[in-house]
């Protein structure tokens, strides 16, 4: 392999020496041919001795490594953030310095120490370590309390042109369990999703959705996602004429009469039960005898009733308020 090594070493100077004599003119066809190679061979050979006496010499400079607490007591928890990284001067070779940028190692410390001396978990291979800021740092700790929370939607939901939601928006699970410090999970009160945005919905929609975390490094979650399930439908506009009862007259009291007597009542329905809410009886409006007593306006609202049995959004009296009036009644 050394014979085979020196062989092709040999060659690749005797080659070398070529472009600069006289004789390797016609072998690389010209003078212009032969001085461009010599200067390309020139400055990639300069190129190379300067890159390897560069990346040899000897640096200093400061470098982010990341922190992680890999151990607890049991039955213990963080109550605070430690320092998620720690600077540190070292100094080494320009080679070994890039690499310790693009790749730092975690610096792994022990929670259960409680006053962690950061410079002595720095280890690190090729380099020398001059300093590391913060040279230490507290781990406090509290008691682990458990304790299940609901999950709070952070999704907003865009509906597409003529679509309405037919139900309020389902999480499943609606309840996450949390665990941590116990003056940080009993303040808890619910967990929150990530901020999105279910788009052009016109259907049911199953999504994922992961949770929030707001509070990463200090509380565990039983789950990272949950699942989002909306339902939409295509909804139309009706509207449907209906006479306004007066009801809980005392027997022997004032005839009450309204004006005027009957009101539209204005409505959306799930568009695929549109012909069979048209052809329903259970639409009619009230107002009661109690309105009309405590009223000091002269107009009341009237109470408006829809079938229970199909799937009614936006319910509206038009008018909304109706004026009425007071007879003697006949004895």
């Amino acid at each position: 392999m050394t014979a085979s090594n020196d062989s092709q070493s040999t060659i690749f100077w005797d080659w070398l020496r070529s472009l600069f004599s006289s004789n390797g003119q016609q072998r690389l066809g010209g003078e212009e041919d032969r001085w461009g190679v010599v200067v390309t061979v020139s400055v990639l050979l300069s190129f190379i001795l300067w890159l390897s006496l560069t990346l040899d010499e000897s640096h200093t400079r400061q470098v982010q490594l990341p922190v992680q607490v890999v151990e607890t007591p049991e039955g213990k928890a963080l109550a605070e953030v430690p320092p998620s990284s720690v600077r540190a001067q070292v100094t080494g070779s320009r080679f070994d310095l890039i690499r310790l940028l693009y790749s730092p190692p975690a610096i792994k410390v022990n929670g259960s120490t409680g006053q962690v001396n950061v410079k002595e978990q720095v280890q690190l291979s090729d380099v020398q370590v001059r300093s590391v800021t913060p040279s230490s740092f507290t781990v406090k700790l509290e008691p682990t309390q458990s304790r299940r929370v609901p999950v709070r939607s952070r999704v907003g939901i865009d509906l597409a042109a003529g679509y309405k939601l037919i139900d309020d928006p389902q999480l499943r699970p609606d309840s996450v369990r949390v665990q941590g410090a116990q003056s940080i999970v009993s303040n808890i009160n619910a967990w929150p999703t990530d901020s999105t945005t279910v788009t052009d919905l016109q259907d049911t929609v199953r999504v994922q959705v992961p949770l929030a975390d707001t509070l990463n490094r200090l509380v565990e979650t039983s789950t990272d996602a949950v699942t989002l399930v909306a339902r939409a439908g295509r909804f139309s506009e009706e509207t449907k004429k209906v006479k306004v009862r007066v009801v809980g007259v005392p027997s022997g009291q004032d005839v009450v009469a309204l004006q005027p007597p009957s009101i539209r009542i204005r409505y959306s329905v799930l568009f695929k039960q549109l012909f069979e809410a048209r052809r329903s009886t259970d639409f009619f409006a009230t107002v009661s005898y109690d309105q009309i007593r405590s009223d000091t306006t002269g107009y009341v609202t009237p109470r408006v009733h829809v079938p229970s049995d199909f799937i009614i959004r936006d319910v509206t009296p038009v008018p909304s308020r109706l004026r009425y009036y007071t007879f003697l009644s006949e004895e």
